[in-house]
Parts: C-alpha cells; structure tokens; sequence
C-alpha cells in the first residue's frame, strides 16, 4: 500500500464514473480514480450571437449561441487504481464504442472532515493525451503523471 503522506500534495481529487458504456467490467464506478496538483481547463466560453432587430435603434440584440469547452489539463498526479489505467488505455487503443466517461473534480480541503471547497463535473470526457513524468530513483516523491488531458462535451459547477 503507498505512504498515505506522498498523497499530501495533491489537492484535487478525481472521480471517473461510467456514462453509457453498459457495464463494461474493465471501469469500475464512483471510486476515487487519481489526485492531482494542478487542473487546467475549467473554463466555458459562450458565443454572442448578435442579432438586428426592426425597430431597436441602440444596436443589436445580444444572445447566447454555442459553447466551447477547452481540454481538461491535470498536472502532476497520481493515480493508484488499475481501472483508471484501464479507461486512459481504452481510449489510446481507440477501441470501440470509445470510452466516454463522465467524471468529478473536487477541490479538497486540508481538514479531510471538511466538505469540499468547490466540486466541478465533466460530461463525457476522453483521454487525449498522457505525460509521464522522467523517473529518478534519487527521489522516491517524483510524480509519476506529468500530464492528462481529456476532452468532454460539457462542464458545470456543482453547488457545494
């Protein structure tokens, strides 16, 4: 079992779950998948959509139109879970249908009995890309997951 305090610095914890893969045995649900220092990416870009209207003279009318949702990005993680692993090879092997997830971000706190500080979640997400960190047996904290990033069709902010 790996030494509870090499998990300390890690202050983002991810949970993958299964969203429409039909109980595929290789992912298993709602356990904690990986944790990590960073995460990039949670972001939502709405695009204005201008639009003239007969009548309005102050200019036009200003609506919502499509959203964009940039890659998550998490840094320097770590994951213990063989079914993690298991989902990030699915998606690099390119099997079909492809491995969608949906997952939940949770900022953690330092008092591990206090509620989370904020909780995000992703609709299905995909693995494309995976960085290992270089491995130096002279330090035995190096991280072994530099980079992950997974798209997804969608993020919202989960109240907390």
């Amino acid at each position: 079992m790996p030494d509870p305090a090499m998990l300390s610095n890690f202050n983002f914890a991810v949970h993958i779950e299964l969203s429409g893969l039909g109980g595929d045995e290789g992912l298993a649900l709602g356990s904690r998948k990986g944790a990590f220092s960073e995460v990039q990416g949670l972001e939502i870009t709405l695009e204005p959509v201008s639009l003239r209207e007969g009548g309005y003279n102050r200019g036009a009318r200003q609506l919502v139109g499509k959203t964009t949702n940039p890659p998550l990005i998490l840094k320097r993680g770590l994951s213990l879970d063989p079914a993690f692993w298991t989902w990030v090879q699915r998606c690099i092997d390119g099997t079909f249908p492809l491995p969608y997830v949906s997952g939940t971000i949770r900022v953690l706190q330092a008092d591990s009995s206090a509620p989370d500080a904020g909780v995000w979640r992703f609709e299905n997400g995909i693995v494309t890309k995976v960085k290992s960190a270089d491995l130096n047996a002279g330090n035995a904290r190096e991280v072994p997951l530099e980079e992950l990033h997974i798209v997804h069709e969608g993020l919202s902010r989960e109240a907390v």
